[in-house]
């Protein structure tokens, strides 16, 4: 997935409405953690949420429509990144431990260091 899409957002807005919080810059902060998004953005996105009509009282299913409905809201969606991590640890342990790795990593297992630099 390369951008933030409005299924993303509602769930997330959702889960952290229902367990208590309001729509606002502290709630999208720590729900976009692991995206490319600014401070700036996340104001940005709060006050286009709030001109959409987006509030605590609404369904998921009704939050995705109001975002999918707001052009400037999409347009701003499709301009925050998921963070490219090459980092992919697998980790089986049947016999043993059989650990792979790809990208940029360091794993540690006990006293054992691996450092892998990929170009």
């Amino acid at each position: 997935m390369d951008f933030l899409t409005a299924t993303i957002l509602s769930g997330l807005i959702y889960d952290g409405v229902k367990g208590g919080a309001m729509i606002g810059f502290d709630l999208l902060k720590s729900k976009l953690q692991g995206w490319l998004i600014d401070d700036n953005q996340i104001q940005l996105l709060v006050e286009e949420l709030k001109e959409a009509g987006i509030n605590e009282d609404l369904a998921p299913h009704a939050i995705e429509r109001k975002i999918q409905e707001h052009q400037p809201l999409t347009k701003l969606l499709k301009q925050i990144k998921a963070h490219e991590n090459n980092n992919f640890v697998v980790q089986t342990s049947h016999i043993g431990h059989n650990v792979s790795n790809n990208g940029n990593s360091t794993i540690s297992i006990g006293d054992i260091v691996i450092t892998n630099t990929s170009e």
